[in-house]
């Protein structure tokens, strides 16, 4: 895949193009509020993405018309080719912006046809494409690969991988976070477990490229920040679709109207089987999650939580941590995945200021089934061998088959960093 850079720290007509960047940032705003009073996938969602999505790209073409020409002469970088491996794009965007812009939802780029996503891998960093692809260990293993390209030609998948792992090297790990809050008994926690130990066992040219571990006993932000060097990557699963708010310690009203309203269906039932989900507790994470999303308020006094203006931290089940936590221990992986509400707005540019080479998350409000089925789709594109941002784009095109037309879901993730990065290099 050959990067296209697009630089919008420099160039002409700065000020007009300031001008559009800060309204992008007040339409970013307006579409949290606007999840929250027209529903997560609500068509009105997803017309303010699309409106906001061509002020980026009027942003980006700003003093460079030719921004978006894939065959325009200045290039990037250049993943290496694979035969036999996932197809991959043959170009990518690549955005070069300021601190400040980083989180704006740049995969909702939109050209006034159609989003770029439906064309091509989208990411955003505060470097060049080549610069990107040089945070950490893993790209000196990239540009090897790159270098016997352009002698050799493209190599398969599992050649790469006995290239860089002698026989006695481990598989790389991606750590399992359970942030909902109440350990290993939460429906969504297991089901999304499941879902990546079964996506990440898929075989690219007959090699596992990675595992997924989960810590034995409860996970302390010490203790993560002590052995996170172990991993090549985090994924962090909490809440998606509202802020994660303590657990409440007032008694349910209404029982018996919630529990006809929220009865599983047998297609769920079916789900739960393999990971030993308790139906009670799948009861009691439907009704939570309905809670998250405004549709319900099960807790006593509602759902009037006060917002706080500290800096988002991952909740663990022993305590809170932030990406400045770890990057102290030098403990940041590579590859972070922050399946949380609103993930990649609250950590992506921090993650990155932390050591991490590539961030994937959330920045819309996304239901919990659907931000399942994305991470389970994104892990299995990684394990066949594809990019992080090319497993993003796979991800968010099967998204898109799963639903609606005009439901947002599919535009819900984007990624930061170097688009680049793959598990064979880890």
């Amino acid at each position: 895949m050959q990067w296209l850079d697009i630089d919008l720290t420099r160039g002409q007509d700065a000020a007009t193009r300031r001008g559009l960047l800060d309204r992008a940032h007040v339409q970013r705003d307006r579409l949290v509020r606007l999840q929250q009073t027209e529903g997560l996938g609500s068509p009105a969602v997803h017309a303010a993405v699309t409106e906001l999505g061509q002020l980026l790209f009027r942003a980006a073409q700003t003093g460079n018309p030719a921004a978006f020409a894939p065959d325009r002469a200045d290039v990037g970088a250049a993943s290496p080719a694979l035969t036999g491996a996932i197809a991959e794009s043959p170009i990518g965007y690549h955005l070069v912006v300021t601190t400040d812009d980083l989180v704006l939802p740049w995969s909702c780029l939109h050209n006034g046809i159609r989003f770029v996503l439906e064309l091509a891998p989208v990411c955003a960093d505060r470097r060049s494409s080549v610069k990107s692809a040089r945070r950490g260990a893993w790209s000196r293993r990239w540009e090897d690969q790159v270098q016997a390209e352009q002698t050799q030609g493209p190599s398969r998948l599992g050649e790469v991988v006995r290239r860089f792992r002698p026989q006695d090297c481990a598989d790389p790990g991606v750590l399992f976070l359970d942030g909902h809050g109440r350990g290993d008994g939460t429906m969504q926690a297991r089901l999304e477990r499941a879902m990546l130990d079964e996506a990440l066992a898929q075989l690219g040219d007959g090699q596992r490229l990675a595992w997924l571990e989960s810590p034995a006993g409860a996970m302390t932000p010490g203790r993560l920040a002590r052995s996170g060097r172990r991993y090549q990557g985090f994924h962090f699963s909490g809440a998606t679709a509202a802020p994660q708010v303590q657990a409440a310690t007032v008694q349910l009203s209404g029982w018996e109207a919630l529990a006809r309203d929220l009865m599983l269906s047998a297609e769920e039932e079916r789900e739960l089987e393999p990971v030993g989900v308790d139906p009670v507790t799948a009861l009691l994470d439907r009704i939570s999650e309905r809670a998250e999303q405004g549709r319900l308020h099960p807790w006593s006094g509602g759902a009037g939580n006060t917002a706080t203006t500290e800096p988002a931290r991952w909740q663990l089940e022993d305590g809170p941590v932030a990406p400045e936590d770890l990057a102290r221990h030098a403990a940041t992986p590579p590859l972070v995945f922050s399946n949380s509400y609103l993930g990649l707005t609250a950590f992506g540019p921090r993650f990155l200021m932390s050591g991490a080479s590539a961030v994937v998350g959330p920045h819309l409000a996304v239901s919990q089934p659907r931000a399942r089925a994305f991470a389970g789709d994104f892990y299995r594109a990684l394990a066949c061998g594809a990019t992080v941002a090319s497993a993003l784009r796979t991800a968010s095109l099967a998204c898109r088959d799963r639903s609606s037309a005009d439901d947002p879901s599919w535009l819900s993730y984007g990624m930061l960093g170097s688009g680049a990065l793959a598990l064979q290099y880890l």
